[in-house]
């Protein structure tokens, strides 16, 4: 579990980190530089579980090269199911389009990253942050007194 006391907002309790796929972890389907590194340094503090349409065809690949579940969606109500059945008040969602931001805004904490192509105006609006990347946005999860300095009003 991470926990995070954010002044004037509360504390955050989050157990699971739900991450969009394609856009926000990969480029086209190829995983981001930087990724697994991280994510295996939040392995033992959150559950990985990456949601995707598979566009590219590579979630099965992406999952078993980062050791996470995959759940292969539909649509953004498909993510925000899968949020609301794992506790959103125990979610970090990270994602960077359209279907991700109902998953950003229903999640007690939303990124949205402007990955390797691009962001959608609807994820950016729906999020708490917003990083200039996938690698910045776990940062924020491994180091969070730079996500509380960002939070904090």
């Amino acid at each position: 579990m991470l926990v995070v006391d954010i002044p004037g907002r509360g504390e955050l309790r989050l157990e699971h980190a739900v991450l969009d796929v394609n856009g926000t972890i990969t480029a086209r389907g190829d995983l981001v530089a930087g990724v697994p590194e991280r994510l295996a340094a939040l392995a033992g503090t959150l559950e990985v579980r990456l949601l995707s349409a598979d566009t590219f065809g590579t979630l099965e690949t992406v999952a078993a090269d980062l050791g996470a579940r995959a759940e292969r969606v539909e649509s953004g109500a498909d993510k925000v199911r899968i949020v609301e059945g794992l506790g959103t008040e125990r979610c970090v969602a990270i994602g960077n389009g359209a279907n991700d931001a109902a998953m950003l805004e229903a999640s007690a904490l939303g990124i949205a990253v402007v990955g390797p192509e691009g962001a959608a105006a609807a994820a950016v609006h729906a999020a708490d942050v917003v990083c200039a990347s996938i690698v910045v946005a776990l940062d924020l999860l491994l180091d969070t007194r730079a996500l509380i300095a960002t939070l904090r009003p």
